[in-house]
């Protein structure tokens, strides 16, 4: 798998752009209108291969901590402890965590004694969240293992190239910070029209 993810690496790199590189890699014929499609191989795939390495990353996480917290848990309370009083919608923001999953993770954490949650001074229809002590020592405790469990991934990887998959990360997450979902998810009109005529949505 770490093989396959640096020779995607290596052609985005090539074509110039990280993103456009990306593109390159996941286009079939028929985008291009150029006879049949070409057959959809998971080896070539960035996002199935960005899967498996989020994959990676959780397992080791979880194998470190022995079950105590998800490494999308531990995201949470890092992001808490690093700004005490965000909002559920500031928390969607800084980790990603998709709204509906973060409301029963948040609920969970409260539920645990881990967190706490207010009315928001700035806005009376959100809550803050922040640690409550057991909270914080938990993140205390598990901050090593998620220290250990990057460097593990990284030990995977050669180390010339360990620098360029750090800015390459770096560069897709900031992409998916500053890209609308809008522009990645079809809008209500438009997957009816897709679900109507599939035909026509492959064109």
């Amino acid at each position: 798998m770490a093989n396959d993810a640096w020779d995607m690496i290596e052609r985005a790199k090539a074509n110039g752009s990280v993103l456009r590189g990306l593109g390159a890699v996941g286009m079939s014929r028929s985008t291009a209108g150029e006879g049949e499609p070409e057959p959809y191989r998971l080896s070539q795939s960035p996002s199935h291969m960005l899967h498996r390495a989020e994959q990676l990353a959780t397992d080791r996480f979880a194998n470190l901590v022995d079950g105590a917290l998800t490494l999308r848990q531990f995201a949470v309370l890092s992001a808490i402890a690093d700004h005490p009083g965000l909002s559920q919608n500031d928390l969607v923001r800084a980790t990603g965590v998709d709204r509906s999953t973060l409301t029963d993770m948040i609920r969970r954490l409260e539920t645990r004694g881990l967190i706490t949650k207010a009315n928001s001074s700035a806005d009376k229809r959100a809550h803050s969240v922040a640690l409550a002590p057991p909270g914080a020592q938990l993140l205390a405790a598990a901050t090593p293992h998620a220290r250990a469990a990057d460097a593990a991934i990284l030990d995977a990887l050669p180390r010339a190239k360990r620098r360029t998959f750090l800015t390459i990360l770096t560069k897709l997450s900031k992409f998916a910070d500053t890209t609308p979902a809008a522009e990645t998810k079809p809008s209500g009109k438009k997957k009816k029209e897709r679900e109507a005529n599939p035909k026509k949505a492959r064109r």
